[in-house]
């Protein structure tokens, strides 16, 4: 899986900050904001709200942790994205990214629907 150059670098710039732990607490901060908005039943119509509110990369790692969170459902393409968008992420906390995990209350492969067009958007094409 090949993420999209200029998206790496926005994930790796965003996500990992500084690399001090006031980076670190500021972008949980806003990625818990960001899954608090996505946590809902009408995920499809927040979601490109969100991205706008948030930007491309707090709701990149809401949706990574929450495929993680459902792999046993998803296309292996998918999980893999999530796997790739997370490795990224080198400041995270010590205690995982469970916290991230967009609780929609819909099927597992839903995800799919609302965030493959983002997926898709963020990848490279072989």
């Amino acid at each position: 899986m090949k993420l999209d150059g200029d998206f790496v670098r926005e994930v790796r710039k965003k996500a990992n900050g500084d690399g001090s732990r006031e980076a670190r607490f500021a972008f949980i901060k806003e990625v818990k904001e960001a899954r608090k908005k996505l946590s809902t039943p009408e995920v499809r119509r927040t979601f490109g709200e969100c991205i706008k509110e948030y930007g491309r990369v707090p709701v990149a790692i809401c949706v990574g942790a929450t495929i993680i969170e459902r792999r046993d459902r998803l296309k292996t393409r998918t999980v893999r994205w999530a796997t790739s968008v997370l490795e990224l992420w080198t400041n995270k906390p010590y205690s995982g990214i469970a916290f991230a995990h967009i609780n929609d209350n819909l099927h597992p492969t839903r995800i799919e629907e609302y965030a493959g067009e983002f997926m898709r958007l963020t990848t490279e094409e072989p």
